[in-house]
Parts: C-alpha cells; sequence; structure tokens
C-alpha cells in the first residue's frame, strides 16, 4: 500500500516539508535497507552519516536533528515529535495490513448463549464456551479457547492460541498475542502427610482498558477474588503473573520479568528484562526495577532500584566500585602487613 507525502503529513500531524507533497511512498524501511520509494527514520544523532548516504525517498526527522540531516537531499519532513510522528506513521501501514474477514467462520465452535457486538470477527477452530460476552468490533483469531462468562471488551484483538480461563474480564481495546493464558490456576498448595495439597483457585483475572500483552505471557487466577492489570499498562513476552497481583495503570512490565503471587505495584513502575519481585511485596508508584533485578522487600518511596537484593542503583554502583578496587585493596593489605612484619588473618586462599 502507497501514500503520498501529503497523506503521511495529514496523518502524523504539524510538520514542516522539503521536496514533493506528491511523491509516492511504498513503505517505511531503515536507513541502511531503504530505497527510492521509502520512507526512513533518522532519530539518533549518531546515525548522522547513515541518513546523509541513506537512498530513501523520503527522510523523517527531528528538529533538533535537521541540521545533521541537511546534506540529504531527498524529500524531507521535520517534527517536533519523532517516536509519536514515526508510530502514526506506521500506523498506517499496520491498518492497511490487518484487514479482517468480518464474521464468524464456519469452522469457529460458538455458544447459543454467547452475547456478541456489532462487527465481531472470529476465526476458525476457535471455542467459544457459554455466556461469554464479546464487544463490538473485537477481533478473535482461529484456535483461540474463551471459557464460561468470560467478558471480552470493544475492538479488543486476540491473536491466535490464547487461552482465556472461566469468568475472566478483559477491557477494551486490549491486545493479547499469541500463546498467552489467562486464568490459570495460582500456584497454591499447604503440606500435609508428607505430600502437596492444591488450595482450589476460585477467583479471576481482571485486565483494564488499552492494556498490552505480548506472546506467552502468563496471568494466573487469583485464590479469591481477582488478580488486576491497570488500565494502559504494557507486558512483553513471557513475562509469569502469578495469583492475586494488583498491577496499576500505566505500567511497563519487560521480557521474562516474574511477580510472586499477592505483589502490589504502583502506577507507572517498570520492571526491566528479567526482575523478579518476591511475594506480598508492594512497590511505590513511579519505581524502575532494572534489568535481572531481584526485589525481595518492599519499596516505600518512588526510587531506582538495581541488583538483587534490589537497591537503589547510585548505592550499587558505588559498591560496585569498591569490589572493583578489592585486589588494589588486598595488595597494600598484603604490603602493610608485611611491612608492620605481620601475619595475614587466618583463612586465606
Amino acid at each position: 500500500m502507497a501514500f503520498k507525502i501529503s497523506q503521511i503529513i495529514a496523518a502524523i500531524g504539524p510538520a514542516k516539508f522539503e521536496g514533493d507533497p506528491n511523491f509516492t511512498v511504498e513503505a517505511p524501511a531503515s536507513l541502511q535497507d531503504a530505497g527510492t520509494q521509502n520512507i526512513t527514520l533518522f532519530s539518533n544523532e549518531k546515525y548522522a552519516e547513515q541518513a546523509a548516504g541513506t537512498k530513501a525517498g523520503c527522510l523523517l526527522t527531528a528538529e533538533k536533528l535537521a541540521h545533521l540531516a541537511a546534506s540529504f537531499k531527498g524529500n524531507k519532513i521535520i517534527v517536533p515529535h519523532i517516536q509519536e510522528a514515526w508510530a502514526k506513521l506506521l500506523g498506517l501501514w499496520d491498518r492497511e495490513l490487518s484487514e479482517q474477514p468480518w464474521g464468524i467462520d464456519p469452522k469457529a465452535v460458538v455458544s447459543r448463549t454467547v452475547r456478541l457486538g456489532k462487527n465481531v470477527s472470529i476465526g476458525a477452530m476457535t471455542v467459544i464456551e457459554d455466556r461469554v460476552v464479546i464487544g463490538d468490533g473485537a477481533v478473535i483469531y482461529p484456535q483461540c479457547f474463551l471459557g464460561r462468562g468470560v467478558i471480552i471488551g470493544a475492538d479488543t484483538v486476540i491473536y491466535p492460541q490464547v487461552v482465556i480461563r472461566e469468568r475472566c474480564k478483559i477491557g477494551s481495546h486490549v491486545i493479547i498475542h499469541p500463546g498467552v493464558v489467562i486464568g490459570a490456576d495460582g500456584y497454591g498448595y499447604y503440606p500435609a502427610n508428607g505430600k502437596h495439597v492444591k488450595i482450589p483457585q476460585i477467583g479471576t483475572v481482571e485486565i483494564g482498558d488499552d492494556v498490552e500483552i505480548g506472546a506467552n505471557v502468563t496471568i494466573d487466577r487469583a485464590t479469591m477474588g481477582a488478580t488486576r492489570i491497570g488500565s494502559g499498562t504494557k507486558i512483553d513476552n513471557l513475562v509469569q503473573i502469578a495469583h492475586n497481583v494488583q498491577i496499576g495503570k500505566n505500567c511497563l512490565i519487560v521480557a521474562q520479568s516474574g511477580i510472586a503471587g499477592s505483589s502490589v505495584l504502583g502506577d507507572g513502575v517498570i520492571l526491566g528484562g528479567q526482575a523478579g519481585v518476591g511475594d506480598h511485596i508492594e512497590i511505590a508508584a513511579g519505581t524502575i526495577v532494572g534489568g535481572g533485578a531481584g526485589v525481595i522487600g518492599d519499596v516505600k518511596e518512588k526510587d531506582v532500584l538495581w541488583g538483587t537484593p534490589a537497591r537503589n542503583h547510585r548505592q550499587v554502583m558505588r559498591l560496585l566500585a569498591l569490589y572493583y578496587k578489592l585486589p588494589e585493596i588486598n595488595e597494600a593489605v598484603k604490603k602493610l602487613l608485611k611491612t608492620a612484619n605481620l601475619k595475614e588473618p587466618a583463612g586465606k586462599h
């Protein structure tokens, strides 16, 4: 699908332009791969050389970088907010590539008690059980399963092989990527007679509006009540969220993070990749937990944390600086002991 530059500018908002507004762009591409009918992005000054030499027919860049793109002789769009403009631009092609066959595929299995909104699309081999409610414009791809009493909001998109178990509630404008499991039993057992006996998990999961859930994420149902994901939160691939976890609004949970049972994350919390949160822990709104960090105690005030156990990143940096000086300190101590004619402490290896 191709767009004229005038159409692109109308879609992305206020912009300065140099060139031919009727020039046709066939697709976005990287600086290195772009050809004469592509538009490309220059958003980082370290790629100034590539921007000057790109073969793209059109360059999108930020006002603060325009001087570095002066040598580019093709069509040029200059915007105040580069990431916002680029996202809107990509959205033009995304809409064209995401055409849906409205209606219910004959190979889908849909209970007679399901309530469907307008313009709902349900793919082949999807199974939808009794009393499910699906809002207007929702798209459910093939091979999904929606259990009894599930509620799906308007304009939500559920990609293939997603499982949403009974009574879970999904908001509007939610995107759920392939392989997600929502509402599996929480990991709850008690010891008895040398065995681990299962505790029934009778709660549910509630997901707010405008949430995106990456591929192969698992969100467990609560023992009682609900595991909750706040509106606007974005969850990367391969994340585990345990039973009764409460995640606030507009949080970012990056890949391979794990959140143990009954923990509470305030609004705007960010967990870096492979971060871990212990059970029954509260993390204050706005806190950033660095990649690979392990949170084992409450975080009562907004902070930036790193390491295991997670602590303030500046403190960790100071400790690491001392750690890397240990060989020098060790040699200095040896010299002092030798000068004082003292023996080194026992336990030397």
